[in-house]
């Protein structure tokens, strides 16, 4: 818990030093959501940018080095909607990762 707890802090401070731009749902009232944590696992979500992509990149490496545990970019993916699949192999090269095609399996479940 302790180590998920410094990741949200750490995607917080990216927020709200404009490093990192989540991606903002609702139509009367925006609420922008970078990160969804879970038991074992996390979810980074934001806008299309390299900035984003930079961040991507950077955040784990921080993670690391606070709390000792490892991002494996292997087993992570991008996935994107509404973006171009040039823009994705290019980011997830980038970030050593796969590109992900919606749907998909996560934690089981169908995402559509």
């Amino acid at each position: 818990m302790l180590a998920a707890e410094g990741l949200h802090v750490l995607m917080e401070a990216m927020v709200e030093r404009n490093l990192f731009t989540g991606y903002s749902v609702g139509s009367i009232v925006l609420v922008s959501v970078s990160h969804l944590q879970f038991a074992d696992d996390t979810l980074l979500m934001g806008t299309k940018s390299w900035a984003n992509v930079h961040a991507l990149r950077v955040v784990p490496v921080l993670f690391e080095t606070m709390s000792g545990l490892k991002v494996n970019f292997n087993k992570s993916m991008l996935v994107g909607v509404n973006i171009p699949a040039t823009w994705l192999g290019e980011a997830a090269s980038a970030l050593s990762c796969r590109v992900g095609k919606i749907p998909f399996l996560y934690l089981g479940l169908p995402i559509k």
